[in-house]
Order: structure tokens, then sequence, then C-alpha cells
């Protein structure tokens, strides 16, 4: 004769459920912690023929083949090497007007070369290099500005060594290269303008608003974590709003419109408080997404918004033709 099965105590199963529970939801917790903190400090990269691929069927190689380059070697933060290429004109050379163009998470500094042309045809010298663990760089971790700047700032004084005559620096960011280019203001006095393309106002904003947008508010916390255990990375420190208080430095903020990875609120808030300190324009670009605003916007407008933005700022400045006609 068979055994009786004893009834489940349903006490037990819902104590095992509670706790299968419990320890799915602290699994997803700490996979946020790791996989988010991994993704952004080791992304996939994308390759120099890929970029230079897309500037070039999208229009926005332009005149590149025609300008002069110079590949170089600076080394940056703890001796670390970022491959730089500087790029100038018969126009150019002689202006003492330099800028700096830093590229986004995952880019390149071929991807870059959209934003030579505008600069070239206002008379600047353009320097563009790969950022810590992109492009042909060692590969290491990148912390979406926050040893970035710090390499920047090397590269800033790189340049006024290296070419002797700069009377005039900008920095041009895109994205992560906004940070960057915001965040460098801890560490240098001697940049006179900023283009702060798409930018966010802080690293720890932006993790955490993505996963708000997703209503996954406690990961937000657990990929702060994750940042610091695994690689020092404090993400409340890369801010980029935080970087400009008391600075009295000009800046123009781009952002697309319709950008649906970092909100227009960033560049908004970032532009409210850069006011305080110094003159600074917003101009959102209808019908862009992210990093898509000097596509959408055209190389002539982006240009004379840059051009515009000078001038009201009051930074001594002159195009090409009067460059020439001096």
């Amino acid at each position: 004769m068979a055994k009786a099965r004893k009834p489940a105590n349903r006490k037990k199963v819902l104590k095992i459920v509670h706790i299968s529970l419990v320890v799915f939801i602290v699994l997803n917790l700490i996979g946020a912690a790791v996989g988010t903190s991994i993704s952004i400090a080791y992304p996939s990269l994308e390759s120099y023929e890929d970029h230079i691929a897309y500037m070039k069927s999208s229009g926005m190689w332009g005149n590149f083949d025609s300008y002069d380059t110079e590949d170089y070697i600076v080394k940056g933060l703890d001796g670390y090497e970022l491959r730089c290429t500087s790029v100038s004109s018969a126009d150019t050379r002689g202006t003492g007007k330099y800028v700096i163009i830093s590229h986004g998470h995952q880019n390149n500094h071929w991807g870059m070369v959209k934003f030579v042309d505008p600069y070239i045809e206002l008379g600047f010298t353009c320097i563009i290099y790969d950022l810590r663990g992109h492009g042909k760089n060692e590969r290491t971790a990148c912390s979406m500005g926050g040893w970035e700047a710090q390499d920047l700032n090397f590269l800033i004084e790189d340049t006024f060594a290296r070419f002797g005559d700069v009377a005039l620096l900008g920095l041009q960011g895109e994205s992560m290269g906004t940070s960057t280019s915001l965040n460098v203001l801890k560490y240098t006095d001697k940049v006179d303008f900023i283009v702060a393309d798409c930018g966010f106002q802080s690293l720890k904003f932006m993790v955490h608003d993505m996963y708000n947008d997703m209503y996954l508010y406690p990961f937000g916390a657990c990929a702060d974590l994750g940042f610091r255990v695994l690689f020092g990375i404090n993400d409340a420190e890369v801010s980029g709003i935080d970087a400009l208080k008391d600075k009295g430095v000009p800046i123009l903020f781009v952002h697309g419109a319709d950008d649906n990875w970092i909100d227009v609120e960033n560049s908004e808030a970032m532009y409210k408080e850069a006011q305080k300190y110094a003159y600074s324009e917003l101009w959102l670009v209808p019908g862009a997404e992210h990093c898509d605003s000097r596509e959408v916007a055209g190389k002539d407008a982006y240009r004379d918004h840059i051009a515009n933005f000078l001038e009201k700022a009051g930074i001594e400045y002159m195009g090409l033709e009067d460059d020439q006609a001096a």
C-alpha cells in the first residue's frame, strides 16, 4: 500500500517563494551594478573604417582630404598615450586659433571629421584625438569624462607647447566629449570657449535617468556602486554642471531636440547654470537625435552658430575672409 504524501506546508511554500523572489531581485540588482558599469567603462568600440565610411557616405567628410594633417602622441594622465591628429590649412596656420575636438562614447577621432570643415572655415586649426580606452589607444577603462578631462588637460598643455602661437583655444565636445570638455575646467584656465554638443550634466544623472525612464529606480544606485567598487569611479564627481560653476568660460550648448538617449533637459540645466558665470547660448536643433545635430543642421548653419556665438560672447574672432584681408 502506497504511503500517503504529507500535505504541503503553506507557510513553507510561501517562505520558499519569498526567498526565491528576494534572490531574483538581488541577482538582478547585482547584474545592473556589474553590467552597467562594465558596458560603460569598457564599451564595444566602433572601428576607424566604419566611421570613415559613414563620414564619407553622409557627406560630412567634406574637404578633409585637402587639409594638412600631422599624427602624434600626447601622454595624458599617468603617462597614458593619446593618439592625436592636427588638421590645418594654409589659411589657418598663423591665426593662433585652435580647437580641440573630443568624441563620444564608442566613437573615435574619425567620427569628429564632421566638425573640421566648420572650424577650418572659421580659421581654426583642429586637433582630433582618440579618448582614453577608445580608437586605437591602449584598451583601458573610461570614466565618461573624469579621467578623460585630466587627459585633455595634458593635451591642452601640449597644444600650447607644440604650436607656440596659441592665442585663442576652444573646445568642441560631443556627448562624452562634452563631459570631458566641461570637466577639464577643474584643471585649467586656458580655455576661451566651449561648444558642448548633446552632453549630460553628470554620469550619475545620466545613469539614474536611464533607469528611471524604465521605472527601475533602485538600479541606478546599484550602478553607482558598480562604478565605485569595480573601477574606482565616483559617478557623481564626473559632473559637467558642477565643473562650470564659477568659471567665466562662454559656452554654446547644442542639443538635438529629438534626442532620445541624452534628454534635452541636461543641456537646458547646464545652460541655466552657465549663464550665471559667463555668456552662454542654447541651440536646440529640430529633428536631430543623439549626436545628430551637425548632420541635421548642416555645415553652414553649425559654423554660423559658432561664429555668431563667439561674436556675442565678446571673443576677439576673425573668420577666414577677415584673416586674409588683415
